[in-house]
């Protein structure tokens, strides 16, 4: 039986994304799979607990599109609700240690704490405000 040409060759444009992905797939498994904790000096999420609020600490950086418009959205809610919640911004591309102490695959992806400093949840991509008040145990006073 004679075997067509090119029966299992792909575009060389997938070749290269198959090679793109399964590296940043073992450079994110070699990360988050240390068991070394990095010491972050000034760490961002931690001044941010200290304030004794309930804090949302956002994991983004400044070329994903989907963290520019959580930006604007957390921006708002400082504005508005800054007397009882605080907002952590990490840029892990400028920061990659934050990617092993908290333990980020995605981005953006927020992480709940209550006013104790105890992580209540996590969430990875796009939020509407309502939804981090909620996450957050914080009242929304508008109706």
């Amino acid at each position: 039986m004679k075997q067509q040409a090119g029966a299992f060759q792909l575009p060389l444009i997938t070749w290269l994304m198959v090679a793109l992905f399964g590296g940043m797939v073992v450079f994110a498994a070699v990360k988050l799979s240390s068991s070394e904790v990095p010491t972050i000096e000034n760490d961002l999420v931690v001044q941010a607990l200290q304030r004794g609020k309930p804090t949302l600490a956002e994991f983004g950086s400044d070329t994903c599109a989907t963290c520019k418009k959580m930006a604007v959205v957390l921006h708002q809610l400082e504005q508005d609700y800054g007397d009882r919640l605080t907002v952590a911004h990490v840029n892990i591309i400028k920061q990659p240690d934050y990617i092993t102490k908290y333990r980020i695959a995605l981005m953006p992806t927020q992480i709940f704490f209550d006013a104790n400093g105890n992580e209540t949840g996590r969430h990875m991509g796009a939020l509407t405000p309502q939804e981090i008040l909620d996450k957050l145990g914080v009242a929304n006073p508008r109706p």
